[in-house]
């Protein structure tokens, strides 16, 4: 089986999409399939360090320069305008997976399939327009939310599997499927729906431990309470500054790492606030989660609103896979994990007053939480393994061109 990966995003920009499908392309090359990726020249670097072992296309796209909407519009297009005519380059396939976000190259993608006569499968990560209408980036009435939902109806019915990575988004898809009365007999159009979660990537094991970044942090001297990832608007990190400002536990160093639209804000005002014990450490190359993450103490990770249920951050599946214990500010999908594990606790973004609460009843209890790290850890590893659901997501391929 030939395969063909259409994304924005890939090796080796270090991104969770970019993960997420050098996970599935590994599993499709470890069960003797072909595997070729299409993806915009914007994620070509020349410090690649590691040899990959499927056929990397970069098709040409403009270079954000700068973060504005223009810009992505503008980066978004090309890419998905020249990804059909780099497509030419790979021959016959049987399938085409196109990701998405970001939406406006999804069009692209199933016309690939279209001129390739390859299944289309659609891999959703983010729904659009909903989850920007959760996080009040446009109204449900604006031009963009009636463009990205006309782009999703589309890809919904052309495509022959829809996967996506929380049970709450399959749920979502499913509703979105019957409301456009795409439910036929049998309701076959909604089985079509799949949950291929993100999961733990277990490579993460093999990651050296970094003794300098143990002793620059003084992770082993203090306890700490960390966050990795984007510092941006979705995160709602304002969260974090507000724990350590309220907390009885002032000895505690909360250390944030990463970068984003919302870091000089939070800086400036961690300063404000006189928050010494919290501090910006830009971003932390992805080899060295695994040290950060098995001698801190607490892994932070928030969500900006309770409307984003169905959402799981990676994050979650990799503190907990480490042995790190979680402090979550979200509802639904993502709690359910945290509560699975016994490893952390869950506190709604809406309830502000209650987060300090348990943040503090986390400290006070760490053994009790610290009691389950390799249960936990064997939960990821036997459930949650990203490389075991791409596997069996090779499987539902092989059904799926049969």
């Amino acid at each position: 089986m030939k395969i063909l990966i259409h994304t924005d995003e890939y090796y080796p920009t270090a991104q969770a999409c970019a993960y997420r499908m050098a996970t599935m392309a590994d599993a499709f090359l470890e069960r003797g399939n072909d595997v070729v990726v299409i993806t915009s020249s914007s994620n070509k670097g020349t410090d690649c360090t590691e040899k990959r072992r499927e056929r990397i296309v970069y098709s040409p796209a403009i270079r954000m320069k700068k973060k504005t909407t223009l810009m992505r519009l503008l980066n978004n297009i090309s890419f998905g305008l020249t990804s059909i005519f780099s497509a030419l380059k790979v021959g016959e396939v049987d399938v085409v997976i196109t990701t998405s976000p970001p939406p406006l190259v999804s069009v692209p993608g199933w016309i690939i399939a279209k001129c390739k006569g390859a299944k289309l499968v659609y891999d959703v990560r983010d729904i659009w327009p909903d989850v920007a209408i959760e996080m009040n980036s446009f109204a449900e009435s604006s031009l963009y939310s009636r463009i990205f939902s006309s782009i999703a109806r589309f890809m919904y019915k052309r495509s022959d599997l829809i996967t996506t990575v929380s049970p709450g988004k399959v749920e979502k898809i499913r509703k979105h499927l019957t409301d456009m009365g795409d439910c036929r007999k049998g309701c076959g159009s909604l089985n079509k729906v799949r949950l291929i979660e993100n999961g733990f990537d277990i490579n993460v094991d093999h990651y050296p431990i970094d003794e300098d970044l143990i002793a620059s942090y003084k992770l082993d001297e203090k306890f700490t309470c960390v966050y990795v990832g984007n510092i941006g608007l979705a995160q709602g990190l304002e969260a974090l500054l507000n724990t350590a400002k309220q907390s009885n536990h002032k000895d505690v160093q909360f250390l944030l790492f990463g970068k984003g639209a919302e870091k000089d804000a939070l800086e400036s005002r961690a300063k404000e606030d006189g928050l010494d014990n919290v501090h910006f450490c830009g971003v932390l190359p992805h080899e060295k989660v695994l040290t950060l993450l098995s001698h801190a103490k607490i892994s932070f990770i928030s969500l900006k609103n309770s409307k984003l249920t169905d959402s799981i951050p990676t994050k979650v599946y990799e503190a907990l896979g480490i042995g790190c214990p979680v402090l979550l500010v979200a509802e639904g999908d993502a709690c359910n994990i945290v509560n699975e594990s016994r490893m952390g606790r869950c506190v709604s973004p809406d309830c502000a007053v209650e987060l300090t609460h348990a943040f503090d009843e986390m400290v006070d209890n760490y053994s009790a939480y610290k009691a389950y790290r390799d249960e936990t850890r064997e939960l990821m590893r036997e459930k949650y393994s990203r490389q075991k659901i791409s596997l069996d997501f090779e499987k539902q391929l092989h059904e799926l061109c049969k």
